[in-house]
């Protein structure tokens, strides 16, 4: 597609302007967009989105949450014909292309002596149906002619993915009514899904100025949903009852809303304070709003490449959710915005028959979540990677555990009892232990590779082998030490709530869950990934092994730590995800190695992170897939957990911030963290840390303490609680939960 921007040559470098004024931490300026060659360079753009649907700027797709079309590993993200996508004719003198991160939206500016164009994109939070572009034409010559811009249009009414019909073309709307052109998976998708698009006529003839007019405002509105009367109602209600600047108001107050329910701080680096802020942005308005007028509807995951992308098998992973979402992104929101957490683990629940059938097929029991899931839950993995898709069985685990924190967190015991989180934990603990063997010469439980003769597929055979996160590691290996770690946890986690949940663990889980096998090399003090790994001659791709130390936070002493993160670390490939290095800088930070932190803290985001937007790419200096939100959760992972010294336990809170703050920072605050029903800001200076409580839930039927030198009070609103740095607080409920 060509855009109005003039080149002066094939390829365009990107010049980003800088503004170190208030704006300059929220708002991503160029004059000039990303080109490749004569065509924009859609991956270095930046999207809107809600949560129900995305766009790349200026691309030829939007994307709605849940609405995936192709069979089993051909399902990727349905593509719907963008109705943003035009372009004026205009020769601007000067231009500003805008991502406002603090408000959601992307501003175009084109300016020359005699006019001024203004277009504001945004997908709503008022109401998340909508997709709205807003134009100001403004004169700013004298002469009083007519003024007439024309445009470019490139409409489409059809889809690749889509049977569209235009059921109705007048001078209020064109509605596109269609439905998916296959279903996902037969037993678990009946029919194919209907969308319906209620879109403002597109600007065919340009946009005017009379002569006696000074500007003159252009609203254009897309509403899509799965239900036309909804989406009706929503184009009406935007083109019809509310006036234009009302709709953009309400938007930005609440985005507004979000970031004063929970943001990072950084005061003293600026620069640094943009990394934050865009990799937030990024993750949330793939996530549904906070506070929205629509009704609920229910989330579909969270891929690596965000709701804006997707569309193509083998492109940004085609909208598919992994390991990535549990265990890469959620912990960035968890604290923050604990309402959201729950939205990702929803997702997981209302797939939970086709994680019984997969467990099923497979010969077990429980709860098998797939390594790669779309609209129906079950295994969408391409043809090329079904032995990552067979092998790679910790994803189950991996829920588990973020059910274990989201638990931690919040107490939230009407999600164990009457939502199903109960039913989550207790089946993916029965998985589990439907999944290991007892080794009588190590007289310990294994989970191991092992060929089942009796199911007829995967070429006439399935393994059900094990591959750790590590997908160098192929073909499959014994005792992934990450899945070993995951899957104790996962039947723990199931007897701890059990007197909640009234699901009795059987004690012949209990025995698995503490005699699982660990491979661990005495001789060094180290971990070892799996059975048989060489600690000199192995290349890894990314973080597993150390993710022993944090997420998980398994009980080893300082010695094994740090020998896991130095042995680990020469042997990852530099064209690694940044997630990686997140990890490693919180291993050091905990070990108070407070320079290799550093370098690893840099490492993690800079060669990842690409101007102008910082769009997150998920091979350093290069492509892979993008926006790569997933490096962008590892990321803000290190600021929280590494230099906001946060742990978050079954039992209580932990804050030990490190005796040093990321990069040129002065000070670090976390607004709005949210713990049982309180409400915490945590400030960390050069000295010391303050903990102010400025909430607690009167109806949260369990009150908190904290404690300090082994000293324990009532926490209570409205206080300041000040400590050192490097000296642990923890906050905790006064009586454990099935203690």
């Amino acid at each position: 597609m060509l855009f109005l921007v003039i080149l002066s040559s094939l390829f365009v470098v990107v010049r980003t302007v800088q503004n170190h004024q208030t704006g300059f931490t929220t708002i991503f300026t160029t004059n000039r967009l990303p080109w490749n060659g004569s065509v924009l360079d859609y991956r270095m753009m930046p999207y809107v989105g809600n949560g129900h649907v995305a766009t790349v700027v200026f691309s030829d797709f939007i994307y709605m949450n849940g609405l995936y079309n192709g069979d089993n590993g051909t399902s990727h993200r349905a593509r719907i014909p963008s109705t943003l996508n035009w372009q004026f004719l205009f020769h601007p003198s000067t231009s500003s292309f805008s991502l406002n991160v603090s408000s959601g939206t992307f501003t175009e500016i084109l300016e020359n002596d005699e006019v001024r164009i203004e277009q504001r994109i945004f997908a709503s939070q008022e109401y998340t149906e909508l997709l709205i572009s807003h134009v100001v034409i403004t004169r700013l010559a004298l002469n009083g002619r007519k003024i007439v811009l024309p445009t470019r249009i490139n409409e489409q009414v059809t889809s690749d993915d889509i049977d569209f019909v235009v059921a109705a073309r007048n001078e209020q709307y064109v509605l596109l009514s269609g439905k998916t052109r296959q279903v996902e998976n037969n037993q678990f998708q009946l029919e194919q899904l209907p969308v319906f698009v209620y879109y403002t006529p597109l600007p065919v003839n340009g946009f005017e100025l009379d002569p006696q007019e000074t500007s003159r405002t252009y609203l254009f509105v897309t509403s899509i949903d799965s239900e036309q009367e909804r989406a009706k109602r929503r184009f009406e209600y935007a083109s019809n009852e509310r006036h234009s600047d009302q709709i953009w108001s309400s938007h930005v107050s609440l985005w507004n809303d979000v970031w004063s329910n929970g943001r990072v701080e950084i005061v003293g680096d600026d620069e640094l304070q943009r990394q934050i802020n865009s990799a937030f942005y990024y993750i949330l308005s793939s996530l549904p709003p906070l506070s929205t007028r629509s009704e609920h509807k229910q989330f579909y995951g969270l891929s690596p490449g965000s709701l804006s992308r997707g569309g193509l098998v083998g492109e940004d992973y085609a909208g598919h959710s992994f390991w990535d979402t549990e265990t890469w992104i959620y912990p960035s929101i968890l604290l923050f915005y604990p309402n959201l957490a729950k939205e990702m683990l929803s997702y997981r629940i209302a797939l939970r028959d086709s994680a019984a059938d997969n467990a099923r097929l497979f010969g077990y029991e429980g709860w098998r979540y797939p390594w790669e899931s779309a609209r129906t839950g079950v295994d969408v993995t391409p043809d090329g990677y079904l032995d990552i898709a067979t092998y790679q069985q910790h994803i189950t685990g991996d829920i588990s555990f973020a059910a274990r924190q989201y638990i931690a967190a919040t107490g939230d015991r009407k999600w164990l009892m009457s939502e199903y989180g109960g039913d989550l934990v207790y089946e993916t603990a029965r998985f589990w232990a439907s999944r290991v063997v007892y080794s009588n010469e190590k007289k310990k439980y294994e989970i191991l590779s092992k060929f089942l003769s009796d199911l007829n597929t995967f070429s006439h055979r399935i393994y059900t082998a094990v591959l750790p996160p590590d997908e160098d590691a192929r073909p499959f290996k014994n005792n992934s030490v990450f899945t070993n770690a995951v899957a104790s946890y996962s039947i723990q986690l199931a007897h701890r709530v059990s007197c909640i949940t009234k699901k009795v663990v059987p004690q012949h889980w209990l025995d698995i869950a503490f005699n699982l096998y660990f491979p661990f090399d005495n001789a060094t003090q180290t971990h070892l990934e799996y059975d048989g790994f060489d600690l000199k001659n192995t290349i890894i791709k990314q973080a597993d092994a150390v993710l022993l130390g944090f997420p998980l936070m398994w009980p080893m002493n300082k010695e094994v730590r740090r020998n896991d993160l130095l042995f680990y670390e020469p042997l990852t490939r530099a064209s690694g995800p940044a997630m990686t290095w997140s990890m490693h800088t919180i291993g050091f930070l905990e070990l108070n190695d407070l320079d290799k932190a550093q370098q690893f803290f840099r490492r993690a985001y800079e060669t990842y992170v690409q101007p102008p937007y910082n769009i997150w790419t998920e091979i350093p200096e290069s492509l892979g897939a993008v926006n790569f939100i997933t490096g962008a959760g590892g990321f803000l992972q290190a600021v929280i957990f590494g230099y906001g010294g946060i742990r978050l336990t079954l039992d209580q809170l932990e804050v030990m911030p490190p005796p040093r703050l990321p990069n040129q920072a002065e000070k670090l605050i976390f607004h709005g963290l949210k713990y049982h029903g309180s409400i915490l800001d945590l400030t960390i200076d050069n000295q010391n840390y303050h903990i102010d409580v400025r909430g607690m839930d009167n109806n949260n039927s369990m009150s908190l303490v904290y404690e300090y030198e082994q000293e324990h009070f009532p926490l209570t609103n409205n206080i300041r609680l000040s400590y050192p740095i490097n000296t642990r607080l923890v906050i905790r409920p006064l009586m454990h939960f099935c203690a």
